[in-house]
């Protein structure tokens, strides 16, 4: 899917150089939480034996599977997103067949599939021994989460979907005009004003060549992965990974197998569920959820559109986002 090229090469370009008032009970489930994720931690063979899937944990309540972005991310950036929601809700995280802590023989790695993520999928629902599973997707997670719903519909219970591609790529014009317009939202906020003055704030000097290797490292992670993520670059140190643990060949593998006519629209009307979409109205994926809004005004989808937020909303907007979140998996688990 040429999308998903385009969506690995920014990536690449990016990477490789490189809420509410939480209550009592709520903070000591926080506090702790880089010792839960090293303690829950459990491996899933794949049905092919082909990976072992690290599969860990954090939270209490009725579980949620956290779908990361990518292809070929890991699932640690999503964390502080997740912190005002620990209280309650019990979320599934892992890497995906190929990424960091899930890898793969080299040989494999150009025969990694979507459809190979989505029996994985399906292998962690058995495991988990649910019936339906609730399913929390993040930017390219969120086309994985559509991709299960189609292939296993009596399956899902509910969908909450941040960062999220359209729901089919001919309401967004095609693939073509889709490309297009993504990649001119990306180097429009790659070519903000705001950029300089967050270089100058970090204290970094103006000629690049007398950077240490730290500070070359600052650079790129304000100059190239935060201007598309987030709208206030003062947040910059908050994006966490930054594609240290990205495999951009992973990306670009599984990003080639998504078919080009993916769409959700068919499944949501035969196999209605509650879908929730979280965007930013900055969001070079999909600013605002356009593409999402008819859905959306015939009841089929809940929307909530985070203002003066990128695709990374929960760090522009952290009590928005993390109400929006509540409020989608309240309603996954039956609050």
């Amino acid at each position: 899917m040429r999308v998903f090229h385009l969506l690995v090469a920014c990536l690449i370009l990016f990477f490789s150089s490189g809420g509410a008032m939480a209550t009592e009970s709520s903070l000591l489930d926080t506090r702790d939480v880089f010792n839960q994720l090293q303690q829950n931690v459990w491996y899933l063979p794949t049905s092919d034996k082909a990976a072992k899937l690290y599969v860990t944990e954090v939270g209490q309540g009725a579980p949620v599977v956290f779908l990361h972005g990518g292809p070929g991310n890991d699932f640690n950036y999503i964390i502080d997103a997740l912190r005002p929601q620990l209280a309650d809700h019990r979320f599934i995280l892992f890497d995906q067949r190929g990424s960091l802590l899930s890898p793969v023989a080299p040989d494999q790695v150009d025969k990694l599939t979507l459809a190979q993520l989505v029996g994985d999928l399906e292998a962690l629902r058995v495991a988990l021994g649910q019936d339906k599973l609730a399913l929390f997707g993040h930017s390219y997670g969120t086309v994985l989460a559509m991709a299960y719903y189609q292939a296993h519909p009596d399956h899902v219970e509910r969908m909450v979907l941040a960062g999220a591609l359209p729901p089919a790529m001919s309401i967004a014009g095609g693939e073509a005009v889709y490309e297009k317009a993504l990649d001119a939202r990306q180097m429009a906020m790659m070519a903000r004003p705001e950029i300089k003055q967050a270089l100058a704030a970090a204290g970094l000097p103006a000629d690049k060549a007398a950077d240490t290797p730290q500070q070359a490292r600052m650079r790129q992670r304000i100059q190239f992965f935060a201007p598309s993520n987030i709208v206030d670059l003062r947040h910059w140190r908050e994006l966490t990974g930054a594609g240290i643990y990205y495999n951009g060949k992973v990306g670009a593998a599984i990003g080639a197998s998504v078919p080009a006519d993916m769409d959700i629209r068919p499944t949501l009307a035969a196999h209605p569920v509650p879908v929730t979409v979280i965007q930013g109205d900055r969001d070079y994926v999909d600013p605002g959820a356009q593409n999402w809004s008819t859905l959306a005004k015939a009841g089929k989808v809940e929307l909530h559109v985070m203002h003066a937020a990128a695709h990374y909303a929960w760090i522009d907007q952290p009590k928005a986002f993390a109400d929006a979140l509540r409020d989608g998996l309240d309603r996954t688990t039956g609050h």
